[in-house]
C-alpha cells in the first residue's frame, strides 16, 4: 500500500496514462496498451479498473476499490492526481449503470452465465450504525455456487447504486432461493432499490 501513498508513483501513472489516452482504439482494442494498462494499476495497489464508454464525456477510466471500504480512501487519492485527458473522465469507484440489468457473469473455469436480475425482489433491514442488511430473492442461479451469487449480487448492486454506495450503505447481502413467507409481503422489485434507499437516508 505505501506505493498508494507514493506522490511521484501515482503521476507516473497519469503521465504515462496522459500520453497513452488516446491509443486504447474506439472499442478499446489495444490488447498491448491494455495489458499494460493492467500491469501498472496493479502496481498502485490491489485494485481493478475498467474502461468504457461514457456519456458525459467519450470514455471512463474506473480504478475500483474491488468492493473494500479501506480500500475506497486509497483509490481516491489515486484518482485525485488524475491529469485532465480530452475526452476521458475518472472515477475512483464503479459509478451506476443505466442499463437493462442484463450481464453475462464469468466463473474461474471461463464459462459464461446469463443473468438477468430484473425480476428480482429485495427486502432491506437497517442496522443501528444506519448501514442495511438486503435479503435478494433471485431468480434461479443454478450454475453458480454460493460465492458465485455473491458476486453476481455485488455486481448487480454496484451498477444499480455505484459501488461507493454499496460499500459504504449496504454492510450485509445474503441471496436466498424464497423469502421466509412472512416476509414476502414486503418485498420490493430490485429496479426500485436506488430510490428506496435515497428515501431512508
Amino acid at each position: 500500500m505505501e506505493s498508494i501513498l507514493n506522490k511521484q508513483e501515482i503521476n507516473k501513472f497519469w503521465d504515462w496514462f496522459y500520453k497513452n489516452s488516446q491509443n486504447f482504439g474506439d472499442k478499446f482494442e489495444n490488447k498491448r496498451l491494455l495489458a499494460e494498462l493492467e500491469a501498472r494499476v496493479t502496481r498502485l495497489g490491489p485494485f481493478s479498473w475498467e474502461v468504457g464508454p461514457c456519456e458525459v464525456e467519450k470514455n471512463a477510466l474506473v480504478i475500483s476499490p474491488n468492493g473494500d471500504q479501506e480500500l475506497l480512501k486509497y483509490s481516491k487519492a489515486v484518482v485525485a492526481y488524475a491529469k485532465p485527458c480530452p475526452d476521458w473522465e475518472f472515477h475512483y469507484s464503479k459509478p451506476p449503470k443505466k442499463w437493462d440489468l442484463k450481464f453475462d457473469f464469468k466463473r474461474i473455469e471461463g464459462k459464461n452465465v446469463p443473468i438477468d436480475p430484473s425480476p428480482w425482489q429485495y427486502m432491506l433491514a437497517q442496522y443501528e450504525d444506519e448501514t442495511f442488511e438486503i435479503i435478494i430473492k433471485s431468480t434461479p442461479l443454478l450454475d453458480l455456487n454460493d460465492d458465485d451469487k455473491l458476486s453476481v449480487a455485488e455486481i448487480v448492486l454496484d451498477g444499480i447504486l455505484g459501488e461507493e454506495v454499496r460499500i459504504e450503505q449496504i454492510s450485509y447481502i445474503d441471496v436466498v432461493d424464497e423469502f421466509e413467507d412472512k416476509n414476502e409481503r414486503g418485498a420490493t422489485s430490485i429496479t426500485f432499490l436506488a430510490s428506496h434507499l435515497a428515501s431512508l437516508q
